[in-house]
């Protein structure tokens, strides 16, 4: 599986970073007359662009520049099937032409969690960036693919921790907390539509890979912030989001 998600990530980066080659020139016959000069009309041959996905020179006529924020609407919904588990998350992003956008995407969680033979408290913070690739060439909609670098700066200490030996009375006791650095990538499929002026609704599904292993030594870890269950370093999720653009020039 992460031999897989390696595989999916490379891909991924390629198509986000490949510009879509363009066409340079208009080819013309050895006689350079423009009755010979070739066009993508019907019966030559050549395909026109796709107004829909293909053609990185189409510009969608109502295409304008803007900085989008948002927040993850998913974290709640999180909250409520796992009480013991809250979060928050805020994400903008900036296109820096008709076909891509510069991302981040930055949030806190904590968890408080109790278990047979000991009480967990994990709190810590995360921030995602990287960038989307958007091959919708109609209004101002995005359906594409990203790739995302992830951190996260977390703590976590254990209570009320019982130790039941086999020749000797029960021990409680506690771990003290230690604080812990991880770093992840991610690749994305990612659709964001305008449902109101200037106000959009998306969703992304992630695919993510932990960099390195090098986790808490004395407790197994379940969870890191913003990469999610830490059980496995290859795993999956998916986010909806609720933004505003402030519109620049529209």
């Amino acid at each position: 599986m992460i031999r897989t998600s390696g595989y999916i990530i490379s891909v991924a980066i390629m198509l986000l970073v490949c510009p879509a080659a363009s066409q340079t020139g208009t080819p013309q016959s050895p006689g350079g007359s423009d009755s010979d000069t070739l066009g993508a009309g019907p019966g030559n041959g050549l395909v026109q662009d796709d107004p829909l996905f293909g053609g990185a020179d189409i510009i969608p006529e109502d295409y304008f520049p803007g900085l989008r924020i948002g927040v993850n609407i998913s974290k709640p919904l999180w909250t409520y099937a796992e009480p013991s588990r809250f979060g928050m998350e805020a994400m903008a992003d900036f296109n820096i032409d008709h076909e891509y956008f510069a991302v981040a995407e930055a949030g806190f969680s904590m968890r408080d969690l109790g278990e047979p033979g000991y009480q967990l408290k994990e709190w810590g913070m995360y921030l995602r960036v990287g960038g989307d690739r958007n091959f919708y060439r109609q209004f101002n909609d995005v359906i594409g693919v990203g790739a995302r670098l992830g951190f996260a700066l977390y703590d976590r200490e254990a209570s009320l921790v019982t130790v039941e030996p086999d020749y000797w009375g029960e021990y409680r006791g506690e771990l003290a907390g230690d604080t812990f650095f991880r770093q992840w990538a991610e690749v994305l499929v990612v659709l964001k539509t305008e449902i109101f002026t200037n106000v959009y609704l998306g969703w992304n599904l992630r695919g993510k890979l932990l960099f390195f292993d090098k986790g808490d030594k004395y407790m197994e870890e379940r969870y890191i912030p913003g990469f999610g269950l830490a059980t496995t370093r290859s795993t999956g999720g998916f986010d909806f989001y609720l933004s505003y653009r402030f519109p620049v020039g529209r």
